[in-house]
């Protein structure tokens, strides 16, 4: 007996038995809990990813032409998103310009000894790609961050819970506003983000190659299906940061590291939409209009 109770201090006291199935009620009962579920990897991890925005974008929209929001909120989110971002996307593609008409000349120059086409080329390429996705990009930094800091500091705190207590659809109140206000920032910034990337591009060629203003403003090569495609990437761009973004904020959880990493998670996730979207969006005008 003794030999016995020695035994069992050294091994640390006597081994739960476990309970038998048999004359219980449930598995719980006779100390068979559940399964843990395995977190979801790879693919399945992307596919819950797209549903997760596609189920906000549907819920958005549903709401988007009748939400009982203030529309001051939509033009006061406009002004911060435009007023905010124009500066650092004006200077941005200033540079862009700058370096792409620098870049063409050069290397056309010296292959061909002829420049002619630079300007027709550059104004057809930043008008179709190069302004509405480099500025999305530039804008999924600026916004896109702020968004998602602004939406998952109001997550961990529990003011999403308070809004549903108050009869406040979160959706309604936070995301509608901020998706009109992302649709016409994004338009805006387009707009004035191309114009001085081609501006800057023709003072570069003017004062370092020395090409004509009819030589470098030649639209021939434009049209007007690529001022469309433009257009629709731009406003696809301003749909997909506040919903990517907000999606991430809604998702917040633990604190300030959790907005810290629903901030990464909106800028990583909004780039990466955004150069898909403009392969999708490419590709389909392509097969559609054939250029």
């Amino acid at each position: 007996m003794k030999k016995n109770s020695l035994e069992t201090k050294r091994s640390g006291g006597e081994r739960p038995r476990r309970k038998s199935l048999f004359g219980k009620q449930t598995l719980a009962d006779a100390g068979y809990g559940p399964t843990p579920p395995r977190p979801a990897r790879g693919f399945a991890v992307s596919l819950s990813l797209v549903g997760t925005y596609a189920l906000l974008l549907g819920r958005t929209f549903r709401l988007l032409a009748t939400a009982k929001t203030d529309q001051g909120d939509t033009l006061r989110l406009t002004h911060r998103y435009t007023n905010g971002s124009l500066a650092f996307v004006v200077i941005a593609m200033s540079f862009v310009g700058m370096i792409m008409v620098y870049q063409s000349t050069e290397q056309l120059t010296r292959a061909i000894g002829d420049a002619q086409l630079v300007g027709a080329a550059f104004l057809k390429l930043l008008v179709r790609v190069l302004g509405p996705t480099v500025i999305g990009m530039l804008v999924a930094c600026r916004v896109g961050a702020g968004i998602a800091a602004e939406i998952g500091a109001m997550s961990v705190t529990d003011q999403l819970d308070a809004m549903r207590l108050c009869a406040a659809h979160p959706i309604e109140v936070l995301m509608v506003p901020r998706l009109r206000a992302g649709i016409l920032a994004s338009l805006v910034l387009v707009l004035i983000g191309s114009a001085a990337a081609a501006f800057a591009g023709r003072v570069t060629s003017d004062v370092l190659f020395a090409m004509s203003p009819a030589t470098y403003w030649n639209f021939e090569l434009l049209r007007g299906a690529d001022l469309v495609q433009g257009m629709i990437k731009a406003t696809v761009y301003g749909i997909t940061i506040p919903i990517v973004s907000g999606a991430c904020g809604l998702a917040a959880q633990g604190g300030a590291r959790g907005v810290g990493q629903a901030t990464t998670d909106a800028v990583v996730g909004s780039s990466l939409a955004i150069v898909i979207l403009d392969s999708l969006i490419t590709l389909i005008c392509h097969v559609v209009v054939g250029q």
